[in-house]
């Protein structure tokens, strides 16, 4: 008998733990044995869950600003049967937010179908969003019932370190940065050493993300670090060449400048090492909150803090060059790939503007600085005329927004923030030659219902269509959010196309509606049949002349930092 079925042998005689079905699934992994537990779907199907299994050392204390450690093996039972904390984080997205969770965070969660049809199952592995400084693996928002009622996979939420904790970088070895992307790393060779034990397949790994997560999903495939962890990847609503995403030419200046914010005596002189070191020993909550200090005006930059080019080269290097000159070469690992998007990508941050009529105000006065900033570009004559004309028509030099464009905020949103770079990663795919490069598809989620996270983003019942993340509760359950819905609705019949349409991109890869060269996009939106209240289109490809007028933009922008003026004074 191998030594760890033994351990669990010996608790449940020791500690009276039963292994029947009774007292729960378990499993017996690399590290140790797990005692999970069992849910049942709203459709009735029994699933076991293994929640908040640690993947990696906790990054406290020394560990802070440091590349994950293995976790320590455990000889007892691990509890598995409840969820662990959150990522320390100050969510900008919903507002009135505050500090919350622990540095001791870098759990995921694995779910697995009680009656599976295949076997070994697929596995999807799940990247949650939030702009690298919030979010978790939460089954209130992340619930994977849907998949669960599949059958046929197995899913894997992670969590990893977000903000300050997870990117920060000095540009040497004091701190090296993109923390929170190595978790994700260290979480997808938790999988290859495990996923067996829970009758999954390592070598039919799909990693998917949402947002931030989409970026994070194309990082990997740039990452050398990550070869070979996954063999499907899907980018939802980010994509890692977004002037949000993109490193900062000096990272030492903008960790001084985050030392300042929190009270750090002579953070302009101090070497990297005395820098991280100060660092350290600041308690985590007020590290967190003083990303306020790092802003320009309301909440921006949104996300501060980005994937840094790592020049100091070890074993653990994720990246080492830029990923616009990594992708636009075609050096990334050529898997199946899928992009999805939905038609209102802005309204994560848009609205939340719209409605206050105070921001309106504030960004108008200020509309020929901060518009640009806002979207990563330079502030100069012909940025502010391009920006101005294409987005706010009947403005004045200096005054860009009038009741009749206000609304053109959120499509200046939707195309800078994900649209534009996500069409770029496409169009650059399909400029590599045919042997060079793998299988695409795109799909469009138009489907419209009562559904929309712009209530918690902007805290309106208003109507802004279908909007960022408004696509989730339709592969994931999330009753912390939104009310269950019947399986025969019309709701129920979307969730049901959308997880079968992921379901078999992880078996077989991408879908007839293949996007190389010429580029055809599938579309899920609404039908008038109430019999089939879903209807499938196929639609054309991404706007060329967007994709010119941004790259347009951008090209005076020799480093990022120029564009996204990470260089203010703290406040």
């Amino acid at each position: 008998m191998p030594r760890l079925e033994l351990i669990l042998l010996l608790c449940s005689t020791v500690y009276g733990f039963e292994q029947s079905s009774k007292s729960g699934p378990h499993v017996c992994i690399a590290d140790g044995c797990l005692q999970g537990r069992h849910f049942t779907t709203p459709a009735g199907n029994r699933y076991e869950a293994y929640l908040g299994v640690p993947y990696a050392a906790p990054p406290v204390g020394e560990l802070r600003f440091k590349n994950p450690r293995p976790i320590q093996p455990w000889s007892e039972l691990y509890d598995a049967t409840f969820e662990r904390s959150m990522c320390v984080q100050k969510n900008d997205l919903f507002l009135g937010e505050k500090v919350e969770g622990s540095e001791d965070c870098l759990y995921l969660n694995v779910y697995k179908p009680k009656k599976n049809i295949n076997s070994p199952m697929a596995v999807m592995v799940f990247i949650h969003g939030g702009g690298f400084f919030a979010g978790s693996a939460t089954m209130g928002q992340f619930g994977p019932e849907r998949f669960m009622d599949t059958g046929e996979v197995i899913l894997v939420v992670m969590q990893y370190r977000l903000g300050v904790f997870g990117f920060l970088s000095t540009g040497d070895h004091a701190a090296t940065g993109n923390f929170g992307l190595k978790d994700q790393n260290a979480a997808l060779r938790w999988v290859q050493r495990n996923i067996e034990k829970f009758e999954g397949d390592p070598t039919l790994v799909t990693l998917f993300g949402h947002s931030a997560g989409g970026a994070a999903v194309q990082m990997h495939m740039m990452s050398s670090l990550s070869k070979g962890l996954f063999a499907r990847a899907i980018m939802m609503s980010g994509s890692a060449l977004g002037f949000w995403n993109q490193p900062i030419s000096d990272p030492l200046d903008f960790a001084r400048k985050q030392a300042a914010a929190v009270g750090i005596g002579s953070s302009d002189t101090l070497s990297s090492d005395e820098l991280v070191a100060a660092l350290r020993k600041i308690d985590a909550s007020q590290l967190c909150s003083s990303v306020d200090k790092l802003k320009f005006w309301y909440v921006y930059p949104i996300a501060p803090y980005h994937v840094a080019v790592e020049k100091y080269i070890d074993n653990d290097t994720f990246i080492s060059e830029d990923p616009r000159k990594i992708w636009a070469r075609g050096g990334y690992h050529q898997v199946p790939w899928r992009i999805g998007f939905v038609p209102n990508e802005g309204s994560f941050g848009s609205v939340a503007i719209v409605i206050n009529s105070t921001l309106v105000a504030s960004l108008n006065e200020h509309s020929n600085s901060y518009i640009p900033r806002i979207v990563g570009c330079k502030e100069n004559d012909k940025s502010r005329n391009m920006l101005r004309n294409r987005f706010f028509p009947g403005g004045t030099e200096h005054h860009w927004i009038t009741d009749a464009n206000v609304n053109q905020i959120q499509t200046l949103f939707t195309e800078a923030f994900v649209l534009y770079p996500l069409a770029l990663s496409v169009s650059q795919h399909n400029a590599l030659e045919a042997d060079r490069k793998s299988p695409l598809d795109v799909y469009r989620f138009s489907f419209k219902s009562n559904h929309s996270n712009v209530k918690y983003f902007a805290k309106t019942d208003l109507d802004f269509g279908v909007g960022h993340a408004d696509d989730l509760p339709y592969l994931f359950r999330s009753p912390d959010l939104f009310d269950d819905y019947e399986h025969d609705s019309p709701d129920g019949v979307m969730a049901e196309k959308l997880v079968d349409y992921y379901k078999r991109f992880a078996y077989n890869g991408v879908s007839d509606e293949s996007c190389q060269e010429s580029c055809k996009i599938l579309e899920f939106t609404n039908s008038n049949n109430a019999s089939e209240p879903v209807k499938l289109n196929v639609i054309s490809g991404f706007d060329n002349e967007m994709v010119a007028f941004w790259s347009d933009i951008y090209s005076e922008c020799a480093e990022i930092s120029e564009c996204f003026n990470l260089k203010q004074d703290v406040i």
